[in-house]
Formats: structure tokens, sequence, C-alpha cells
């Protein structure tokens, strides 16, 4: 049986090209409401906005960091990204697959830099978002973040692929030596009614100027809150143990359930170094039984 080490976030929630597919559009400033946020020495923005992909709904949460000369770690509960770093001058953006097509803005909160501070943001959420951000109140006090998905959807006959992009130390003790950036697609491949492949495929290097960082330090562990060792079980049937991080490496297995009804639900992708520390996040698009 798979277990994972507790982890503080459990995520909300996301090869090859399918008629679903979604691709990062839209850069901070133009998403809905952007919002500076000058907090100390920092200084970033954050937005977030809604795409339709055929019927499920893409959410979007993006970080800017408008500083010239440091990195920004980040956490935004709920949204993403995830135990993050966005490094001087770029944008980390955080897509989301679910199927409630009524989004509406969510008074969430930011944590950001080493020491945990935290700060109010807004972002365009789901009816079990609003829900959760309701009960844990994340500005006010600690609390661990839930997949929010609604409605009854099945799979979604035409696949489902996101982009990602995302940066973090191979080394947490020495991140601005060790950052690496990882670009990839996310996503899965519809097999009819009652299977479908998931899949992460990817390229990871070093950040520009930052010499030190070593791709095999890190390792990619799946993190299944929900129906964990159903999931578990057909992930390690196809990968024997956590996956290490390469230049040029994919993630793949396939999901099988004879269910009257699927959902989203929460799972995502750890990055983790040869200590086990946590690196950072990604939400893996996954479907599950509904709940009844």
């Amino acid at each position: 049986m798979y277990c994972a080490r507790p982890f503080i976030l459990v995520l909300v929630l996301a090869t090859g090209v399918f008629a679903g597919q979604a691709t990062l559009a839209k850069d901070c400033k133009d998403g809905d409401a952007p919002q500076p946020h000058h907090v100390g020495n920092f200084n970033f923005l954050t937005s977030s906005w809604v795409e339709t992909v055929d019927n499920m709904r893409r959410y979007v949460s993006c970080v800017s960091n408008l500083d010239p000369n440091s990195d920004l770690m980040v956490t935004w509960y709920i949204a993403g990204p995830f135990h993050s770093y966005v490094p001087a001058t770029e944008e980390a953006k955080t897509p989301r697959m679910s199927d409630d097509v009524n989004p509406r803005p969510i008074d969430g909160c930011i944590e950001y830099g080493q020491s945990g501070e935290r700060t109010p943001a807004q972002f365009m959420g789901t009816a079990r978002d609003e829900e959760r951000n309701d009960k844990d109140d994340f500005c006010k006090q600690g609390g661990m973040a839930k997949q929010a998905s609604s409605g009854d959807g099945q799979l979604p006959a035409k696949g489902w692929a996101d982009e990602v992009r995302l940066f973090f130390p191979s080394d947490p003790d020495n991140p601005h030596d060790t950052m690496l950036e990882v670009v990839g697609k996310i996503g899965i491949s519809t097999e009819g009614a009652s299977q479908f492949k998931t899949f992460f495929s990817y390229s990871a290097k070093q950040y520009k100027g930052r010499p030190k960082g070593n791709i095999d330090d890190v390792k990619v562990v799946p993190r299944f809150p929900d129906q964990e060792e159903f999931f578990a079980s057909a992930f390690y049937a196809a990968n024997k143990d956590s996956v290490p991080l390469s230049a040029d490496g994919a993630v793949d297995w396939t999901v099988r359930g004879n269910f009257g009804r699927w959902e989203p639900v929460p799972a995502y992708y750890e990055f983790r170094d040869r200590k086990g520390r946590l690196l950072s996040a990604i939400p893996m698009p996954l479907f599950g039984e509904a709940r009844k």
C-alpha cells in the first residue's frame, strides 16, 4: 500500500495534443482583477481567470514577481502555486481542471517569503473552493486546502492537457544557486467510458544563470489525498517507485474503473530532494469515482 508523508497542502485541484487541450494564453496583468502586493520588501502581482475547454473549465491562477533582484517563494492556498518559487521578473501560472461551470471571486490568501507571512489575494474559484476557503480562513489560521469540484461530469471524451512551467531548487538550503526550471504537459487521454491514461511529459534544466542546480537530486512522487489506495495501485503498477527527474522525461499510467459516474479528484506530483524534502508540487488532472 502506498503511504506518503503528511504535507501541509492537499492540492485543490493539474503527451500529445488533444481537442480538449488548453494553453497558457494570458499573462498575470491580463487576468481578471489583477492585484498588486507591496508587502514589506516584496513586490508581486496576483490574478486569475477561467477558460472554457469543451464541457470542462480551466481555472488558472498567476503570480508575477515584480522584483528585479530577488526570487519569491509562494503558496497561494487553494488556487496555487504550491510551495513554489517565482524567480525575479518571472511569472508562475497554475492551471486546475474542474467541472464547475459557475466560477466566482473568492477572497483567498497567499503565503510569501521564507518566513511564511500571509496576505489576502482574491481568485476565481469553484463552489467547493469557496466552501473550503470559508471554513479554513487561511489568512487567520493554518489549514489544508482540498480539491474543489462540482457537477456530475463524465470522463472528457477528448481528453485534457495543460502546459506547466515551474521553478524550484534542487537544494532548499541554497535555493538561489540551485534553481531548476521544469516545462511540460500534463493531462489525461480518455480510452472509452471506463479507462483513461494519465501523463506528464517534461523537460528539466538549470534555470538561467543558476549553475549549481542538479536534476539528479530530484525525484517525482505522486500524492493522492482521496481514494489513495486505488490510485496508488494503478500508479505503481506502471512505476515501481518514485520517478527520478531527468532532462527529458515522462510519467505515464492507466486508470480503470467500472464506475457509473466519474468526477475530478485531488491529486498532484511532488518534487522532492534526496532527503525527501518537498521542493514544489503541481496539480495532476485526475478523475475518480464520484462521491455518493
